[in-house]
């Protein structure tokens, strides 16, 4: 009974033993596992000691401290900021940055707070290079403006071991008076464009015209011929009303065969008169629409002094149409 006793005692002790040690060495030494996106820094009593890569590492939580340092590239929103241009126009503008830490050690001892002050320093930054540039180039150059912007950013971070990976200028907000002269602007630049072109069309038009009415005039007949195609081509519609107007071209005057001074019809254009008529009337509402031609024609010349050298006057035309 005794020796049960003596062993249950020593047993105790011996859990007493370990838990005690274990308890003093978590204080001591503790394991920590360092993320392939992180980086330690291991500051011992207080001063720098090492970084810890990746994997599986070791430290003494009494005289180290660990700092975590995630290397992953960070986007940070830059609020807008209202900036006075060069020339005096009050303009709010926003932005992104992108950025990365690739030096834990000055990261951590070089500023206090890498995040906030990175995000101040790009605000700043862009508030100076706007307020050296006019509104104009502002709008159209916005992608070298940002890189600019960038590059100085970079060159001041550079200490703090980060690196501005990219750096966008996400909105430009105008004043409302601003953006209605601009767009008042713009249509007036549309409508001067397009008077440009329409003038443009008209003098390359009568150019064309002026060539067209000196071939016609070289070619005998070709302006008749001209003449009786337009009317071929607007009388394809049914509803058209067409009125034939005779050139002073095609009568003679003074030479009837009593010698009286009345005018007479040239045997050409009645001809000419006939195969227009003839093609106006192709179709089946014109055709029922003929008359007696040569007694029409004839009466009218009757009254009005003018009388025919052909006798061949059987045509039909539309007795509405009277000259």
């Amino acid at each position: 009974m005794a020796s049960f006793e003596t062993f249950m005692v020593t047993i105790g002790i011996i859990l007493i033993a370990v838990i005690a040690i274990t308890l003093i060495a978590s204080a001591l030494v503790r394991l920590t596992i360092v993320k392939q996106y992180e980086s330690m820094v291991l500051l011992r009593f207080g001063r720098f000691h090492s970084v810890r890569t990746p994997g599986l590492r070791v430290w003494f939580p009494i005289i180290d401290t660990a700092i975590r340092v995630d290397t992953r590239i960070v986007a940070r929103e830059v609020k807008p900021q209202e900036v006075m241009t060069k020339d005096n126009i009050n303009i709010k503008v926003s932005a992104v940055t992108y950025y990365r830490v690739i030096d834990a050690r000055a990261a951590v001892l070089n500023v206090q707070n890498y995040d906030f002050n990175a995000v101040s320093k790009t605000m700043a930054v862009l508030r100076d290079v706007i307020g050296h540039h006019d509104m104009n180039e502002i709008l159209q150059q916005r992608e070298a403006i940002a890189q600019s912007v960038a590059h100085q950013v970079e060159e001041d971070v550079k200490a703090w071991g980060l690196n501005i990976e990219q750096l966008l200028i996400q909105q430009i907000e105008l004043p409302a008076e601003m953006v209605r002269a601009m767009a008042q602007r713009a249509v007036a630049e549309r409508n001067r464009e397009s008077v440009i072109i329409a003038s443009t069309a008209e003098v390359e038009a009568s150019r064309n015209v002026a060539k067209a009415a000196l071939t016609l005039n070289m070619v005998p007949g070709a302006l008749r011929l001209r003449e009786l195609q337009t009317i071929k081509d607007i009388s394809s519609e049914k509803n058209e009303k067409v009125i034939i107007f005779m050139p002073n071209n095609s009568t003679t005057s003074g030479s009837g065969p009593e010698g009286n001074g009345v005018a007479e019809i040239d045997e050409r254009y009645l001809a000419n008169m006939y195969a227009m008529i003839e093609a106006l009337g192709a179709d089946e509402d014109t055709s029922k629409s003929r008359r007696g031609f040569g007694g029409n024609i004839k009466d009218t010349a009757a009254k009005s002094g003018v009388s025919f050298k052909t006798g061949s006057a059987d045509f039909a035309l539309d007795t509405d149409n009277k000259f």
